[in-house]
This record gives structure tokens, sequence and C-alpha cells, in this order.
């Protein structure tokens, strides 16, 4: 949903805008988290390389 923003000064118009808010926190059991927190996803080495590779080129 748009809501308009007369304070957002980086739109083209004026009163337009919107906002997006992430909790990006790890919640506890006392927060009603009960699910185990999924693991860490890592890189390969392989991928890394790639990457590397690719960003050096």
């Amino acid at each position: 949903m748009k809501v308009p923003d007369v304070l957002d000064h980086a739109t083209s118009e004026i009163a337009s805008g919107s906002k997006l808010g992430i909790d990006a926190t790890k919640k506890l059991p006392g927060e009603g988290f009960k699910r185990p927190w999924p693991p860490l996803i890592k890189m390969s080495e392989e991928v890394r390389r790639k990457i590397d590779a690719l960003v050096r080129a």
C-alpha cells in the first residue's frame, strides 16, 4: 500500500512515497518463537572462486 509522505524528498512528486520495515532479529522462545533457528547458509569454495573471478574481470 502506498502511503503519501510529505517528508520524503527522494520522490519526484510531493506527498508521494512509501516505507517498508523488516524485522530481521532472531526471536527467543519467550517471544513465542518455538521452531529451531535455520542453519547458516555458507557459500562453497567453488562458488566463491567463480564470484571472485567475475568481480576481478
